[in-house]
């Protein structure tokens, strides 16, 4: 499941809980996109504490697919991670995308948001 809770005009904090599906790429895809057409630009915070995965293979691919196509306009990307190896993920993907990402502890959500939020 995804949640989505707006955080101002330009930044948005997506929750991610138990197993992703079609349906939540589906729902988030519209809420992104009007963002975006608003703004431009986009700031991430994204709490994956309680990610469960994906459903299915195919969620898993509309999931690739929806940060190869949005990750161009999103400027910054906080990531509240649960796990360690969300923070070597994190890492990792620094390298192949284009927005300024960070991973914070659990219990870190607001050094996430003051960054996020920042000029």
């Amino acid at each position: 499941m995804i949640r989505f809770e707006p955080i101002s005009a330009i930044a948005v904090k997506i929750v991610l809980s138990d197993a992703l599906t079609v349906a939540d790429f589906r729902q988030l895809g519209p809420q992104i996109d009007t963002m975006i057409d608003r703004s431009g630009r986009i700031r991430l915070l994204i709490d994956a504490t309680e990610f469960g995965g994906w459903e299915d293979f195919k969620a898993f691919e509309l999931h690739a697919g929806f940060v190869k196509m949005h990750q161009m306009y999103v400027d910054r990307l906080a990531v509240i991670a649960g796990r360690d190896w969300q923070h070597w993920l994190v890492d990792t993907l620094r390298m192949f995308l284009h927005p300024e990402a960070r991973a914070f502890d659990k219990g870190r959500e607001s050094e996430a948001m003051q960054w996020i939020a920042e000029p």
